[in-house]
């Protein structure tokens, strides 16, 4: 049985089960074998039954029934301060579309688990639909087992647009009304889907972005917990969990991913110099020094890696930027028909990258307001 096991001095099982392990084999086959209430938090992007080349075709209540039989043993293994995510797609025959966040919420539920949010992961990509709207979210459905959760805020918290806003009333008039650290960021999640061009992709067709994973690791666990993904895939839940000093336990029954996963896991070139991603061969070279030219990685898109500094693959807070403007053109676009106006030239258009003179006056236009604004709180 091929595992990956991280080098410490103590060895920690659950019932013989090493954990920092990825098996190979089925999960149910792991997860009957280990203990009640062991895990500190399950997290995972189960098959999706799409007929896609990494799933076979079968019917929605099969699937739902093996899904079910799951999701009963995770609730079992899950301990009483613990969550699960499950993040789930859609379900598509002959035309009709079947969200299935729909269907796994009796599921999980009847699991004896309590609801806590339904978290809407927003894409700007994705196939286009011709006879219906072009699917851009899918949907993490968070469950915990108790009402004694983990929940770190201060761990996750993102910047206030309004940083320096004031109460302006009360007893509290003048001082700062936000938290000095950020806010909640909510239950709608920008990140991009680990496609063409990002660091992270590997040969699987369908992984998490490892920022999606660690917002909800650093939210939910403490340092030493255990988080379970019993479909591991290329191994993105247990690669953060490690980096963020948790441990993590799961299952993969493709061998071709699994392999991925422990060739990432140990952050090394295989025989032929190549590594899982570029994200891999980026952080080996930086530890060793080692040339990044003397490498190459399993789906190479340029002629040689490229280093973080001179990357075109950019970080994810410019892709969230871009992603936020692509979406408020598209509104104004829209609106601009509607009302007959001019529709204001699309900054991508062969590569134009320059804002007209429209666009111009609406960027300014809205730093006033948000000045004003601003002042206006800060009084």
């Amino acid at each position: 049985m091929l595992i990956y096991e991280v080098n410490t001095k103590v060895k920690i099982k659950l019932n013989n089960i090493p954990i920092d392990t990825i098996l190979l084999e089925e999960c149910l086959q792991m997860l009957c074998k280990l203990p009640d209430e062991s895990v500190d938090l399950v997290v995972s992007s189960p098959p999706y039954n799409l007929g896609k080349e990494y799933e076979s075709k079968q019917a929605l209540n099969i699937y739902l029934e093996e899904q079910t039989l799951v999701l009963k043993e995770c609730a079992r293994i899950l301990k009483k301060t613990g969550s699960l995510f499950w993040q789930v797609g859609a379900f598509a025959d002959k035309g009709m579309l079947i969200p299935l966040d729909i269907r796994f919420f009796p599921i999980i539920e009847s699991c004896n688990l309590i609801p806590r949010n339904r978290i809407i992961w927003a894409r700007q990509h994705g196939l286009h639909a011709q006879k219906k709207f072009s699917c851009r979210h899918e949907t993490i459905l968070w469950f915990s087992k108790s009402d004694n959760y983990k929940f770190n805020l201060d761990a996750i918290r993102v910047p206030q647009k309004y940083q320096n806003k004031k109460h302006y009333r009360g007893s509290r008039k003048g001082e700062l009304s936000c938290h000095p650290d950020g806010k909640n960021p909510g239950d709608i999640w920008l990140f991009r889907n680990v496609k063409h061009n990002h660091e992270e992709q590997t040969i699987h067709p369908c992984q998490f972005p490892e920022d999606l994973v660690a917002r909800i690791i650093l939210a939910t666990t403490d340092k030493n917990d255990i988080v379970l993904d019993p479909y591991m895939g290329t191994g993105t839940v247990a690669v953060v969990a490690r980096d963020y000093e948790r441990h993590f336990i799961g299952t993969e029954i493709e061998p071709k991913y699994h392999e991925v996963a422990l060739r990432r896991l140990s952050g090394k070139p295989n025989e032929n110099g190549y590594f899982p991603n570029l994200k891999t061969l980026r952080d080996y070279v930086e530890k060793t020094g080692e040339p990044i030219e003397k490498f190459r990685f399993d789906l190479q898109i340029g002629n040689r890696p490229s280093e973080r500094s001179q990357a075109k693959i950019y970080p994810e807070e410019y892709h969230l930027q871009e992603m936020e403007d692509r979406l408020f053109y598209e509104e104004a676009a829209f609106a601009a028909v509607l009302r007959n106006e001019q529709v204001p030239t699309d900054p991508k258009l062969n590569g134009n990258t320059k804002k007209n003179k429209l666009q111009n006056k609406t960027s300014e236009q809205t730093e006033k307001v948000e000045q004003i604004e601003l002042q206006l709180w800060s009084q």
